[in-house]
This record gives structure tokens, C-alpha cells and sequence, in this order.
């Protein structure tokens, strides 16, 4: 069975682009991505994503199947369908699972800026005057829980849900000691992307405001202020992610 083998396309098209006497940032040009980019592919550390295919094969002078086999076919040498759709299959896997890890180091990084950012909110309101006891009662806990949940998404949960949810109305998710149920809203494979992303998006954030918010009305306003709103803002950020994720599952249902 013919497999993607990175390492052997890496091989295939740095020796295609050495007989076309191109540099790696002359290749990378021509396609329009950089030459770190050709490098990676010729050590095998990616694979060209599926819409560069195409080109590449053009500019290397070798077929889309020669590309992905990483190895020249003779003109006598067939191969059969299954071979062809298996070549096709695994590339599309493989683009798809390195978007997935780049997306989620992206996710990553975020998280970890969203927790330097709230750590200077938190030195910020000390300085004003709010003690720890005070904070722990509303701004603490409720940053805990957002960037409990949102670590959860950016570090832990699955991208792509099995395809048994695609084929059932399920409106639950259970992955480890995490579980998410919301009524009325179907999970699948459509829309549970764009759900996590809100749900990564709309916790780091409001893990953020509710401090900043607590800073502006106690410098401003004073702490009795803040002390008859801090339950409405709690609630009001919890409201609007709830209606976020249900406006953006429901779109893509």
C-alpha cells in the first residue's frame, strides 16, 4: 500500500528543484511562501499543503501522484485507483493535522499573554488598595474559572469530534473530567470549530475585562460601586458567551 512518506517527498523536491537549478527561496517565490517553508518540506518536517500541490507539481515538472509518492513513475508503471485516492486521503490528513497544531500553538501563546495580562491587572487593583481577601471573593474566582475552562480548549480539547456525531443529534461533549451540555444545540463536525474558538476567545477575554472593569469602577467610582455591579458584570459576561456560542453553533448546525 502506497503511503505519504515525508521524508521521501522532502528528498523528491529538493533533487527536482536542484535539476531545475533553483535556490529554496527561488522555488518559494514562484509559490508564493517563504524559503523557510521549502526548507521545512525538504527535511520532511511538513508536507506542502493540498492548494500548493498542484503548482508545485507544475513547477517541478512531475505529476501530483510523483509529488505525493515523492519518487518518479515510469510511463509503464500504473497505478490503480485506490493508490491514487489513498495518496490523496493521507495529504489532506496530514495539511489537516498540521493547521490543527499550528492553530493550537497559536491558541497556546495567546493563553499565555491573556496570563501575564490579567497577573498586571491583578498588581494593578493591589495598588489601588484592594486586598487578596477582596479579590479572592469575586475577581479571583471568576478569572480562576475563565482561564480554567479556556486552558481546557486551548491545551486539551479535541479539534475535530468523532464521526458519530456528525451522524446523531448530540448536545453534549465529554472529554476527561470535562463535560459540556447545552441544550437545544446540536454538536458536529460544522460548527463545533467555530464554537471552540468562541469559547477559547470569549473566556480569555472575559477573564480580562472582569478584572479591568473591577480596576476602572474602584479608581473612578469607588469600592461600593463596585461592590453593587460586580454581580451584574459576573453575569453579564457569562450571558454573553452563552449567547455567543449558541448564535455561532446554531449558524453552522
Amino acid at each position: 500500500m502506497v503511503q505519504i512518506d515525508n521524508q521521501k517527498i522532502g528528498a523528491f523536491i529538493a533533487a527536482k528543484r536542484k535539476e531545475g537549478n533553483m535556490t529554496q527561496k527561488e522555488l518559494g517565490d514562484k509559490l508564493f511562501v517563504s524559503d523557510k517553508t521549502v526548507s521545512k518540506w525538504e527535511r520532511g518536517l511538513s508536507i506542502p499543503n493540498v492548494v500548493l500541490l498542484i503548482p508545485l507539481a507544475e513547477v517541478l515538472h512531475v505529476s501530483v501522484t510523483e509529488l505525493l509518492r515523492g519518487e518518479q513513475i515510469n510511463e509503464d508503471q500504473v497505478l490503480n485507483a485506490d493508490e491514487v485516492e489513498r495518496l490523496v486521503t493521507d495529504s489532506l490528513d496530514l495539511t489537516l493535522q498540521h493547521t490543527i497544531k499550528q492553530r493550537r500553538q497559536g491558541w497556546r501563546l495567546a493563553y499565555l499573554i491573556c496570563l501575564l495580562i490579567g497577573a498586571a491587572e491583578i498588581t494593578l487593583l493591589l495598588r489601588i488598595g484592594l486586598t487578596w481577601h477582596a479579590l479572592a471573593e469575586n475577581v479571583l474566582l471568576f478569572m480562576g474559572m475563565m482561564y480554567l475552562f479556556a486552558g481546557w480548549f486551548c491545551f486539551f480539547a479535541k479539534e475535530l469530534l468523532p464521526s458519530y456525531y456528525d451522524e446523531n443529534k448530540i448536545n453534549y461533549y465529554a472529554q476527561g473530567v470535562f463535560r459540556i451540555h447545552l441544550a437545544g444545540l446540536r454538536f458536529n463536525n460544522s460548527n463545533w470549530p467555530i464554537i471552540s474558538i468562541v469559547m477559547k476567545a470569549g473566556m480569555l477575554l472575559g477573564a480580562l475585562l472582569y478584572p479591568f472593569i473591577c480596576l476602572v469602577s474602584v479608581t473612578y467610582f469607588g469600592i461600593a460601586f463596585w461592590d453593587t455591579i460586580k454581580i451584574f458584570v459576573m453575569f453579564g459576561l457569562l450571558l454573553a458567551l452563552l449567547l455567543a456560542v449558541y448564535a455561532a453553533g446554531k449558524k453552522y448546525e
